[in-house]
């Protein structure tokens, strides 16, 4: 055993590598930590309370655990415990203590998710630093920490900054068990992948193909311990995710709430199926087909070039081809050096989650974009280790060039394509910088110093798009389930110019699924003076209008059919008899509402019943009816 370890040690060490330093670090390392974690902090903490409540439907399920130790534990949309969030609570969980320390407010509530991203830059800039030289890990450090994705999500209470930093996590443990030989390391791999699981199911495992060819390679022929390995991970996944499928799936189904986006009430199918194959088909759905056709085009967009056009170019595609291109020209070019093993995991995890995005069905958000950041920061920062360890090698440079100026071109047509009034300007700016970084890129230049000019400029020419959409961020108020970096863009077709419409109530019926219908003052009062003996204030869809009421009025309101109306809970039966029992006060109405309910039978029916058997009345433009008389 231990010649078999020395030998996979002697596959992924080179002698000359660098390594960490003893003792005390250099002050170089230490100006690089501090550089990083503030700017992350600068980016994730400035005026982050400006996003409110971010999104509602998350945080009224923060909310709910408040109240009740049963809501926390299964993520319950409402403290009612009738139906939970569509997603794992883990995520929940962490912001439900914060605002526990905090109070319950903006501020304390999404503090988890600025703190993750801070994490996850200096994270990144470990896995690096381990096996490559100072300036290549604070560049992928760097890349990470301002790509406009990151930023965005950092400052929202989506599960996603959690997500990236548990599976960046399991690649940080995971490519220390590789280099060691220790199969313990891959079961906490394993088990960290399980973590991230519980923040958001199968997307955690992208990195997983990547992970496998690392230890495939790595290992070569010593397949004992790969089947050891690949049991220990998939162990140590199947315990800490396996657990939470045995305790809601154990759990009675009388004594939890119901499954949000199933359509059996099962975890397995959520799993499976919503937030899974279905993810990945993506089938049109009615509220596909009701968008307005400008904003729909002629089919689907997927596609190689899909996350460069004008819906998610903004977020996360200004490295995207530098990224890639230095992925393989890093794993080439690490020949006998402990830092290829980091370079080809970083690109095929790159690649895949690459694929994944352009490829699947229209059931994707921009957002998911923030999956790319972490393995194009890396591949980035393995190029720059690459270069310095062969300054001479012109195929090299000339690559790496190639990869500027190509991102450069890309990052200059994002920049036109904004209403941006200083684009153009900064586009130009951008372009000229970073065209001469890569000038001076290609070749060797005759005095070494012009190596470091070279990366100054990369850095500052490519850097100009991000820090712009990160400016616009930053000063933009976002609420609802589809945050968006950076500003309009000068084609009014795209997913801006539509969330822009969404947000001012055209259509009202996609205002109230991905915003969430607005709260009077007057029903408000209300709902926070219904009668204690009922369990939920009010009832209404969709979950993001149910969460706007819960918010303000301060009571649970049970919202039907989950996320979009779509989950087959409450039916008829079981809804007239919660009314019965006096369990549900008032049900709020929005007819806006009614062409969507033709694939939401069960809700329909629901709706129509109540038209018929009570008596609305109008508050302040609110459409209420009172069940519990």
């Amino acid at each position: 055993m231990r010649s078999q370890n020395e030998a996979i040690r002697a596959r992924t060490d080179d002698p000359s590598a660098p390594q960490p330093a003893e003792g005390p670090r250099p002050q170089l390392e230490w100006l690089a930590i501090a550089g990083l974690a503030s700017v992350s902090a600068f980016l994730n903490l400035w005026n982050l309370q400006s996003n409110g409540w971010a999104n509602a439907y998350y945080t009224a399920a923060v909310q709910s655990g408040l109240h009740n130790a049963e809501a926390f534990l299964f993520g319950s949309s409402e403290w009612g415990n009738a139906i939970s969030v569509d997603k794992p609570p883990l995520s929940l969980w962490l912001m439900g203590l914060s605002v526990r320390i905090f109070g319950f407010n903006s501020w304390g509530l999404l503090l988890p998710q600025a703190l993750l991203g801070i994490a996850t830059t200096l994270l990144i800039y470990r896995i690096v630093r381990k096996r490559t030289r100072v300036v290549p890990a604070f560049l992928a450090g760097l890349a990470y920490a301002t790509t406009p994705i990151v930023v965005l999500m950092s400052r929202y209470n989506n599960p996603d900054p959690l997500l990236i930093f548990l599976t960046v996590a399991a690649v940080a443990v995971a490519l220390r068990g590789i280099e060691n030989g220790r199969v313990r390391w891959l079961a906490a791999a394993g088990a960290l992948l399980g973590l991230a699981f519980l923040t958001k199911q199968l997307q955690a495992m992208l990195v997983v193909p990547a992970l496998a060819a690392g230890v495939l390679w790595t290992w070569r022929a010593a397949w004992a311990k790969i089947v050891a390995g690949a049991g220990a991970a998939l162990g140590g996944l199947a315990a800490v995710a396996g657990s939470w499928i045995a305790v809601v799936e154990l759990t009675p189904k009388d004594q939890r709430p119901y499954v949000g986006g199933s359509t059996t009430n099962s975890i397995v199918e959520l799993t499976l199926g919503y937030n899974g194959i279905s993810r990945i088909t993506g089938q049109e759905s009615l509220v596909n087909r009701l968008i307005p056709q400008q904003f729909v085009g002629q089919g689907s967009d997927a596609g190689l070039f899909r996350l460069l056009n004008g819906n998610y170019n903004q977020e996360a595609s200004w490295l995207l081809v530098l990224g890639l291109v230095s992925g393989v020209t890093s794993v080439i070019s690490l020949r006998a050096s402990r830092g290829r093993l980091l370079a080809l995991i970083s690109l095929i995890w790159l690649v895949t989650v690459y694929l994944v995005l352009s490829f699947m069905g229209n059931d994707i958000h921009t957002y998911y974009t923030m999956s790319l950041a972490a393995p194009i920061a890396l591949c980035v920062g393995m190029a720059v280790e690459a270069m310095t360890r062969r300054p001479r090698s012109v195929p090299l440079r000339a690559t790496v060039a190639l990869g500027i100026a190509a991102s450069a071109g890309i990052g200059s047509l994002t920049l036109n394509s904004t209403q941006n009034p200083l684009a153009p300007a900064l586009a130009v700016a951008s372009l000229c910088v970073s065209l001469l970084a890569a000038g001076l890129t290609a070749i060797p230049p005759p005095r070494e110093w012009l190596n470091s000019v070279a990366c100054i400029l990369a850095v500052a020419g490519l850097a100009v798009g991000p820090v712009a959409t990160n400016t616009a961020t930053l000063s933009t108020s976002q609420q609802g389930s589809n945050p968006l970096s950076g500003t309009l863009t000068r084609n009014p077709s795209t997913i801006s110019h539509l969330l822009a419409m969404v947000r001012a109530g055209d259509p009202e019926w996609l205002r109230n699924i991905a915003v969430g219908a607005p709260v009077a003052p007057r029903p408000a009062d209300l709902l926070r003076g219904a009668p204690e003996e009922c369990m939920w204030a009010a009832a209404t869809l969709p979950a993001q209008t149910a969460a706007n009421w819960q918010l303000a009025a301060e009571r649970p309101i049970l919202p039907l059919g989950g996320f979009s109306a779509a989950d087959p809970f409450p039916n008829l039966e079981k809804f007239k008899s919660m009314a019965a029992m006096g369990a549900i006060c008032y049900f709020v109405d929005y007819p806006e509402l009614d062409p969507v309910l033709a694939e939401r039978p069960e809700m329909k029916r629901i709706i129509d019943w109540v038209r018929s058997a009570f008596i609305p009345q109008n508050i302040d433009g609110v459409r209420i009816f009172a069940l519990h008389q």
